[in-house]
């Protein structure tokens, strides 16, 4: 293992901090407006470039996609994203950890002829 990413936010904090302890290389997430977006078009720029792939049978982990909608933050000042919950889409909760693994990809893709596999489980 290379690369955890963890969203912090709320309840994920304790998480963190167990992470930390055995892997101090965690990446910690606090979602705000600006990681969201950051998460998103890094996304984005993979799906778009078509280097994310997955089982087809694997139908959740498209509709957490689908479930994330481009909003404004409560101020009405900042772009974001949200996601309804939903029992397919369960409030995009793939989605959000798929981000988490594609943000430790480098800008390119693959770099000086290696390749990034992530497997989840």
């Amino acid at each position: 293992m290379s690369y955890i990413g963890i969203d912090s936010t709320g309840v994920g904090h304790g998480v963190y901090e167990n992470v930390k302890a055995f892997f101090p290389a965690v990446r910690e997430f606090v979602y705000n407006p600006n990681v969201k977006n950051a998460l998103v078009l890094k996304a984005y720029d993979i799906i778009s470039h078509r280097r994310l792939e997955f089982d087809a049978g694997h139908t959740d982990i498209a509709q957490s996609f689908m479930a994330i909608r481009r909003a404004t933050t409560a101020s009405g000042n900042r772009p974001t994203y949200e996601a309804s919950r939903s029992e397919e889409a369960s409030h995009a909760d793939l989605a959000w950890a798929t981000m988490h693994a594609l943000f430790n990809e480098p800008l390119l893709g693959e770099a000086a002829n290696t390749s990034n596999i992530v497997e989840i489980f």
